[in-house]
């Protein structure tokens, strides 16, 4: 009887085994070890079929010249433009800025991150500096601050089980790679640090170690060394789907040997992740050389059959919907939508050229709004913002 026993638990021990395999086997897999020629996409075969402009208002206090990162809360937005945190309602009107650089008491010396939580839409700052969080409502209003108990967490994401930060590890001293923290700042967990490397070279800094996203409610993560996408559920990382990288894929070797120049020249460096309806979105500069006419590649990628498309990430996908300019993906406002933006000046540039006048789009009513739109600008003016939504 024990005999018995024995075989069935070894049986069921296998079996379980075989399953573990046979699930990670068949993820969706992306293949990057040999590129394919730079191609070109339109919005329209992607499914996209809506596509909508938001200018930014313009004032004295609201100036932007460059956009860091774009969050979106219930009715509103936060641009992170360096030091500097603004507030814009849903239309675009200018809501205010959020916190006070400096040294004084609840202020901040600089900002690395933000992120809003979603349930109270309570706004989070990360001073690494500082190390410190600073938390405001979602009116902008100062609420209070807690201190964080790791040096490095410049880079995190609000999830239902707390915060969870990255620690970058720019002098290979880093023990975790990620902690989870609670909104006081107490650590509910950390996760190892799978990606040691010994500095050997002065000079080993590197761009994008890891890279956060959010999709279908669910937090995603990509680190620099891994070909593997994972999910955070249940306080565990889990694997989503895979990029295979081959020989170009950073090692941890190698960032221990070589100086910056011969690792962006030699490794991908990933850049940008999200997914969006059916696809995944994967940007990354290879080949890098100073001086050079360099390439920064965006791979577009179906998950539900064999559609793989690699862009040049900084021309864009077409813009076949009104004939506006290219979109550049910059990341997903939900899953069926994903946002871009261009300067006002370029905006007006594109519809004052010959391409837009001669184009002949699928929703002509939209090249007339886009007209109208730009002629309502100035070059001056803050940038504008573009979503471009899928069929559900």
């Amino acid at each position: 009887m024990k005999k018995i026993l024995s075989l069935l638990f070894l049986a069921i021990l296998m079996n379980c085994q075989n399953k573990k395999k046979t699930d990670e086997s068949q993820l969706v897999l992306f293949n990057l070890t040999n590129f394919p020629a730079i191609g070109n996409v339109q919005l329209s075969d992607l499914g996209f079929y809506d596509i909508k402009y938001i200018p930014l208002e313009t004032t004295e206090e609201s100036m932007i010249q460059h956009i860091n990162n774009l969050i979106f809360g219930k009715d509103y937005f936060l641009i992170h433009f360096f030091t500097k945190i603004y507030m814009f309602r849903s239309d675009g009107s200018f809501a205010g800025k959020i916190g006070t650089e400096g040294r004084g008491p609840n202020e901040f010396t600089v900002v690395h991150d933000i992120d809003i939580e979603n349930e109270s839409q309570n706004i989070y700052l990360a001073d690494g500096w500082q190390e410190k969080f600073f938390v405001y409502s979602e009116s902008g209003d100062y609420i209070r601050s807690f201190r964080t108990p790791i040096y490095s967490a410049i880079d995190f994401e609000c999830t239902v089980n707390g915060i969870l930060c990255y620690n970058m590890n720019q002098f290979s001293d880093v023990q975790y790679s990620y902690n989870l923290i609670d909104t006081n700042g107490s650590i509910i967990k950390n996760y190892s640090n799978k990606y040691q490397w010994n500095k050997i070279q002065q000079n080993t800094a590197i761009f994008n170690e890891n890279l956060f996203y959010k999709f279908n409610n669910k937090l995603y993560k990509k680190e620099v060394y891994s070909d593997t996408v994972f999910v955070f559920e249940n306080l565990e990382f889990h694997p989503h789907f895979v990029i295979k990288h081959g020989e170009k894929l950073l090692t941890t070797t190698a960032r221990s040997a070589q100086e910056p120049s011969f690792l962006f020249e030699n490794y991908i460096n990933q850049s940008n992740l999200f997914e969006f309806g059916d696809y995944v979105y994967y940007e990354f500069m290879y080949g890098f050389k100073v001086g050079a006419n360099n390439i920064l590649r965006g791979l577009i990628g179906s998950k539900g059959n064999d559609f793989q498309v690699l862009i040049n990430a900084e021309k864009g996908i077409i813009n076949d919907l009104d004939g506006g300019p290219n979109i550049w993906p910059k990341k997903n406002k939900d899953d069926n939508t994903i946002i871009s933006w261009i300067d006002a000046i370029q905006l007006k540039k594109h519809v004052a050229s010959d391409a837009f006048k001669n184009s002949t789009p699928r929703y002509p009513e939209k090249k007339k709004e886009l007209e109208k739109l730009a002629a309502g600008l100035k070059e001056t003016d803050n940038p504008v913002l573009v979503l471009v939504r899928l069929k559900k």
